[in-house]
């Protein structure tokens, strides 16, 4: 939980999501290995990769990145609104 600007409570990212998320960057981190390809590359590379390897893999990494990407926007968005102490 988290206090936002004037005392309103707002639900932060849940344990299970924040699971995810890690597990995602597990997954995504394999796929890299597995493929041989560099571990800096660029999410724009590996999406190119998946697709032309795999579409089943390719549609379910998206779907995954989506996922994630709403639990950091999220993440965020609280973090903007969080009051500062001191």
């Amino acid at each position: 939980m988290i206090f936002a600007g004037g005392g309103d409570l707002v639900l932060g990212p849940n344990q299970n999501q924040i699971r995810e998320a890690l597990k995602f960057s597990q997954f995504r981190f394999k796929l890299i290995e597995f493929l041989k390809m560099p571990p800096g590359i660029s999410e724009r590379a590996l999406r190119e990769a998946l697709e032309r390897t795999s579409p089943n893999v390719h549609r379910n990494y998206l779907a995954r990145a989506q996922r994630v990407d709403e639990i950091l926007e999220f993440e965020d968005t609280l973090e903007m609104r969080a009051p500062t102490f001191g």
